[in-house]
Formats: structure tokens, C-alpha cells, sequence
């Protein structure tokens, strides 16, 4: 019996001490505080091939034509994937990334992980690359942010 409790003694020590020590790393993603807007963080091999996926519940407004006809079977224009490098691309997506548990970003609160950093305001939420290339996502409207128009 003795033996037992000190087993547990010590693995609860354990334990609590491992939890001490434990730094937690920003959340992987986010969601806005209406619920409408989700984003996460989906890692490659280091930053450079990092993407962050971010979906808006109500779509894209106006819904950008989709490149050619038959281009996209599934739900187009639910959002952007914005590589680590590159410009943002139009979500042509059959899945999700929306989860309620996921972190509320609240207004005015940035975010910075995997090279991405957003910004979440009540206007609407602002996520950039390293490169400063990126969108603004809203329930009115949506722009992609620098790129020069030729």
C-alpha cells in the first residue's frame, strides 16, 4: 500500500513539474469573434512552404468568377490560401478548417505564426505573408493586398 502511494506521489510530481515547464507555442489557428471567419496555419517543411487557410462562412462578396467553366466541383470562393511566398489563392474546397473550439482572435488583437502574421479587426480581418502579400476578408467585401496591377 505503501509502495502505491508513494508511486502516485512521485508521478503526480512528475507530472506537475513537466507542466511547469512546458512553453506553449501560438495557436495554430483562429476564428473571429462573429464565427464567420476561421484561419489556420497548415505547416510544410520549415516557413518558407507554410500556407494559412482562412474561410469565410458567408463567402466571398462578390464571388469572383472561377477561371474557366467546370474549373472548381466543389464550394469555390469559401476563402484564401496564402502561401508562404506568394500571392493568396481562391479556396476550391470539399472540407473544412471551421471549428468552434478553435481561439477567438478578438478585435484589435494580432495574430503572428508560421511567417503569417493577421490582424482582426470589426471591419474585418487582414492576414499577410512575409512578403506583405495577402487579403482583407469581411462580409461586405474582400481585396488581395500587394500586388501590383499591371
Amino acid at each position: 500500500m505503501y509502495k502505491q502511494i508513494i508511486f502516485i506521489a512521485a508521478a503526480s510530481a512528475i507530472v506537475n513539474l513537466s507542466l511547469s515547464q512546458a512553453s506553449f507555442a501560438a495557436p495554430k489557428g483562429f476564428k473571429t469573434p462573429s464565427g464567420n471567419i476561421f484561419c489556420e496555419l497548415m505547416e510544410g517543411e520549415d516557413t518558407s512552404t507554410n500556407s494559412l487557410r482562412c474561410e469565410i462562412a458567408s463567402s466571398l462578396k462578390p464571388k469572383p468568377p472561377q477561371p474557366y467553366s467546370g474549373y472548381c466541383e466543389f464550394d469555390w470562393g469559401r476563402g484564401f490560401l496564402l502561401p508562404a511566398t506568394s500571392k493568396p489563392e481562391i479556396l476550391c474546397i470539399s472540407d473544412t478548417i471551421a471549428d468552434p473550439n478553435k481561439s477567438v482572435l478578438a478585435y484589435g488583437q494580432t495574430w503572428n505564426n508560421g511567417g503569417f502574421k493577421c490582424v482582426s479587426q470589426k471591419i474585418g480581418v487582414t492576414c499577410t505573408n512575409t512578403n506583405g502579400t495577402g487579403f482583407f476578408l469581411s462580409r461586405e467585401k474582400w481585396r488581395v493586398l500587394g500586388i501590383s496591377k499591371p
